[in-house]
């Protein structure tokens, strides 16, 4: 979508106000809560925006293999965060360092013999600060959402966070010089409708599903899900984006996407492993909650870390 426009900051600006579109049937649900509420919540949202919009650079400058290797280094620096600031629950094995050296080990390799990831250094700066903006973002949620809660639905916070993205795009969109560049429109060929159109489904789908699917199914599930949508992904650039990887390079990538299965597989059993049988057998019963609650806030349980 973005290769077809060539407008990232429009690019969310449009997918932000579909997904407030998509919100209209849902208006019974939505539950905004206290002005004290909207003022704590603002800075997730400001975040929200920037995770958007570095990501949007870079998938204009990186392809899907690159985008995807780089973000494999994201448990490393979550686990940095997690042994620095909550040492007190701080958990690893010997797993857990194993899975990270695989991942490291598969990053080198691709960044030193994939062909042409010259070209991409741009885009891998913007795809770091991401990671950064995003372990922020999530440390934010995870705190306004269970540690210490704001009484907002999810279909509130997606309101709320897609809002404020739509507020801040026309200024994002003045310092990339997109204005002048509104005749992109007319050359975006009838696929590139299709992509765009695709991809603000998606996003609206991702946006509400970051707050409910780590309620709706359990952790190992979610985890599984995680990890085969990298694959999937790497596999889709490959057949239909025509990427192509020197051997050591495919070899990184593969050993990459193992080694974040293995971290998952690990972290995963460590929780449980730590966690007392009365939570655990709650945690498996998860999804047989329905999708949309009728009472959103009475229902909205804090999000388990996983």
């Amino acid at each position: 979508a973005v290769s077809a426009l060539k407008l990232p900051m429009m690019l969310v600006g449009i997918q932000c106000g579909v997904t407030l579109g998509i919100l209209i049937p849902a208006y019974k649900t939505i539950k905004l809560g206290s002005w004290s509420d909207k003022l704590r919540w603002f800075p997730v949202s400001v975040l929200f925006v920037g995770m958007l919009a570095t990501s949007m650079i870079a998938y204009q400058f990186c392809t899907l293999g690159t985008v995807v290797v780089i973000r494999m280094v994201s448990p490393l620096l979550g686990l940095l965060v997690e042994a620095s600031f909550n040492r007190a629950k701080f958990i690893a094995s010997p797993h857990t360092f194993g899975s990270l050296g695989v991942i490291m080990t598969g990053v080198v390799l691709y960044a030193v013999f994939q062909k042409g990831i010259g070209a991409e250094v741009l885009g891998i700066v913007f795809m770091l600060a991401n990671m950064f903006i995003a372990t922020g973002e999530r440390l934010a949620q995870r705190y306004l959402m269970a540690e210490n809660p704001v009484d907002i639905s999810d279909t509130g916070l997606m309101l709320y966070n897609n809002a404020v993205c739509m507020a801040f795009m026309p200024l994002l969109m003045m310092g990339f010089n997109e204005w002048g560049s509104l005749s992109n429109f007319n050359s975006v060929t009838p696929a590139g409708w299709g992509f765009i159109v695709w991809s603000c489904l998606c996003g609206a789908c991702i946006s509400y599903t970051a707050f409910r699917a780590q309620r709706r199914i359990s952790a190992t599930s979610f985890l599984v899900v995680v990890n085969m949508n990298k694959f999937v992904v790497v596999a889709y650039g490959i057949v239909f984006l025509g990427e192509s990887y020197q051997p050591l390079a495919g070899v990184g990538t593969a050993l990459a996407l193992l080694g974040g299965a293995y971290y998952s597989w690990d972290r995963s059993n460590l929780k449980n492993r730590n966690k007392p049988p009365v939570i655990a057998e709650a945690e498996a019963t998860e999804e047989n909650e329905p999708f949309i609650s009728k009472d959103p806030v009475a229902k909205a349980e804090p999000v388990k870390s996983t």
